[in-house]
């Protein structure tokens, strides 16, 4: 389906379209990003960490500096690509440990840890819907960047307690535009991997952005991705929300209360994670606090630590140790750091 360039002066003063689905950057705005940030070039990747907790950050200081000096690189789309391949990687050999350091490592630059949430569950969903090895690898590469059209932006949002500027609100409407116009610029052609960035904001009931596209118009992975980014909004916490408790984000999710969504991809990401994530805290019918560890078999009864020490895991199907409800629980990270034998070379468990 062709898209075109909203015709807003704030969008004709920042952007242009060159060609079907082909949005480029205007001289001054290109000439903003080259300048960058104040933040360091980044370095060569590193080999994955033992644990996933000492991992993730590493991955986020990484991904944070290509995504703030991207048109000031050389190599900036081939690193994601690296990147996308690591994350990949290690994901797929220890899948609850990545999804369990989402949660449980302390939050900082909001939009790459956002994007390696969303790059974590987008491995896992990928295998659930059978996608080939390349879509995979897009699809993780386009959750690393959906948001590189507005990288400062959005860690401002995340500690800001008050509504959006006028000028906040037109920037985010426009992130998926420029965003794609970044890549162009960077010299990256794959056309899947900018349709489902242009598209992640898009929703099935027309009210979202920038296209306001409806139903099946949206394409099945920029859904999919659209789906990944929402989740992971509302399991990270910011100054002026707690994150939502799993099980009622999941919730919201599969019964679309807020819109509607695809209930096959919205299942299939409550299995992924389970209702109770690895590294989110419940309470125990017997009253004792737990750490969960691993997703089960069952999406309901997740393997956990009791009272948050770390000996044998319980199985949550059968009382006493069946989850009464998801509880708010914050590690230090000398705390946190107790658990990481769960997560150290953990392959996952058969389910």
């Amino acid at each position: 389906m062709p898209l075109t360039l909203p015709s807003s002066l704030f969008v004709t003063h920042r952007l242009s379209q060159v060609g079907e689905n082909e949005f480029r950057l205007s001289k001054s705005l290109r000439d903003a990003l080259q300048r960058g940030a104040q933040t360091p070039l980044p370095a060569a990747l590193t080999a994955a960490q033992s644990s996933p907790l000492q991992d993730l950050p590493r991955l986020v200081e990484h991904l944070d500096s290509i995504l703030h000096h991207f048109l000031r690189l050389d190599h900036a789309v081939a690193m994601i690509e690296d990147m996308a391949k690591a994350v990949s990687e290690r994901v797929r050999s220890n899948s609850d440990g990545y999804l369990a350091a989402t949660l449980l490592v302390p939050h900082r630059d909001y939009t790459a840890r956002h994007a390696l949430h969303c790059a974590i569950m987008a491995v896992r969903m990928s295998d659930a819907q059978q996608l080939d090895h390349d879509a995979s690898l897009r699809l993780v590469e386009a959750a690393l960047t959906m948001n590189l059209g507005a990288v400062d932006l959005h860690n401002e949002l995340a500690l800001q307690d008050g509504p959006l500027s006028t000028l906040q609100r037109q920037t985010l409407q426009i992130h998926p535009l420029t965003g794609s116009a970044i890549l162009r610029e960077a010299g990256m052609r794959d056309e899947h991997w900018h349709q489902w960035i242009l598209l992640h904001h898009e929703q099935r009931d027309g009210r979202g952005y920038p296209f306001a596209m409806r139903d099946d118009a949206i394409p099945p992975v920029a859904h999919l991705l659209h789906i990944i980014d929402t989740m992971a909004a509302k399991l990270m916490p910011r100054v002026y929300r707690p994150r939502l408790p799993a099980p009622k984000a999941l919730g919201l999710m599969y019964t679309s209360m807020q819109e509607p969504v695809d209930r096959v991809l919205a299942g299939q990401l409550i299995k992924i994670m389970g209702l109770y994530p690895p590294g989110s805290f419940v309470e125990l019918k017997n009253g004792e606090r737990a750490l969960v560890v691993r997703v089960g078999a069952n999406a309901a009864a997740p393997l956990v630590s009791r009272e948050l020490s770390p000996h044998p895991l319980v199985e949550t199907s059968a009382p006493p140790f069946q989850i009464a409800r998801a509880i708010s629980q914050i590690l230090d990270p000398p705390t946190a750091a107790q658990f990481d034998t769960y997560w150290r070379h953990a392959p996952d468990v058969p389910r």
